[in-house]
């Protein structure tokens, strides 16, 4: 009786120590078996992530990754953070990752054709996109984004065809409408139906407004600015009564709710010097009646719809 005793006593004094020990390195003695999931970790990055604490968002995320290392949410977190902070090298190490652990995952191919987008490597995002595409091939999102790309590389009867699938699969994609638009512009016996599309477009979303028709063979130019202060200064449409809405200043990262066009002030009649996806977080620097400033992660500075992010 005496030795279960002692037994016993070895135990809790055992388990005391410990409890000790991990009081002492902050760690809590059930947190390897019973503490914080990576589910807990991923949402406490994503919160992070939505009140601009990158830092915390990436410490959050990687606690996530050292709880679940073969977990492909945590890898496609990690590169979704790299690539909002311009770090497409570390963003890239993450997606491939992912498809090491989950091959048949669409949105890391989507996101890795990006990457090698933004590097110019078409050849290389074009595979990317055209995986996702045969993964997902039901889905208008990566229809869309490879028929862009074919367009950008003058691919253009394939440019047509997958963004024709992608109006296919959802009819009042605005984006889509625009997409096919331009395509068509760059056909000198397709100005009729590309000034329908146009049309289309812009009934289905009014703030959306294209570019100038691209050139036949080339896309519509994108104008990064160098400078977002210069982005700031550009002059402001006045708001009705003569009064120019004012810009206050803002720095929060917001995910977007719907895809947009990035215009050049806050009207929808200007210039679209680039596009944002949902899904994704974006740098907001102002906030203007029902628009908000953006900086993308190539320098440019533009303006998207309220509506846009939540």
């Amino acid at each position: 009786m005496e030795r279960k005793q002692r037994t016993f006593l070895r135990k809790v004094r055992a388990r005391a120590l410990a409890l000790s020990v991990a009081a002492a390195l902050g760690i809590g003695l059930m947190a390897g078996c019973h503490g914080e999931s990576a589910s807990d970790y991923l949402s406490a990055g994503d919160a992070a992530m939505q009140k601009g604490q990158l830092p915390q968002a990436e410490q959050n995320y990687q606690a996530a990754a050292k709880a679940a290392p073969n977990d492909p949410r945590v890898h496609v977190a990690l590169g979704n953070l790299y690539l909002f902070e311009q770090k497409p090298t570390l963003a890239q190490v993450e997606f491939m990752k992912v498809l090491e652990l989950e091959p048949a995952n669409a949105v890391a191919h989507s996101a890795l054709g990006e990457i090698y987008e933004s590097q110019s490597q078409m050849g290389a995002a074009e595979e990317q996109y055209r995986a996702a595409v045969a993964l997902k091939p039901a889905d208008p999102a990566f229809r869309l984004q490879l028929g862009s790309l074919l367009a950008k590389v003058n691919k253009l009867i394939w440019a047509e065809s997958e963004i024709r699938t992608a109006i296919g699969l959802q009819p009042k994609n605005a984006r889509a409408h625009l997409a096919l638009a331009n395509v068509l512009s760059a056909i000198p016996s397709a100005k009729t139906e590309a000034d329908a599309e146009y049309t289309e477009a812009r009934a289905l979303d009014p703030h959306l407004m294209a570019a100038t028709p691209p050139v036949a063979g080339t896309p519509a130019p994108v104008a990064p600015v160098a400078n977002p202060a210069e982005a700031a200064a550009v002059p402001v449409p006045a708001a009705p009564g003569g009064k120019r809405a004012k810009l206050k200043p803002l720095n929060r990262k917001f995910k977007l709710t719907k895809d947009s066009a990035v215009y050049q002030q806050p009207d929808g009649s200007t210039t679209a010097v680039g596009q944002v996806h949902r899904g994704h977080f974006v740098h907001v620097t102002g906030i203007q009646g029902n628009w908000l400033q953006v900086t993308l992660h190539n320098g440019t500075v533009g303006f998207i719809p309220v509506s846009a992010a939540e």
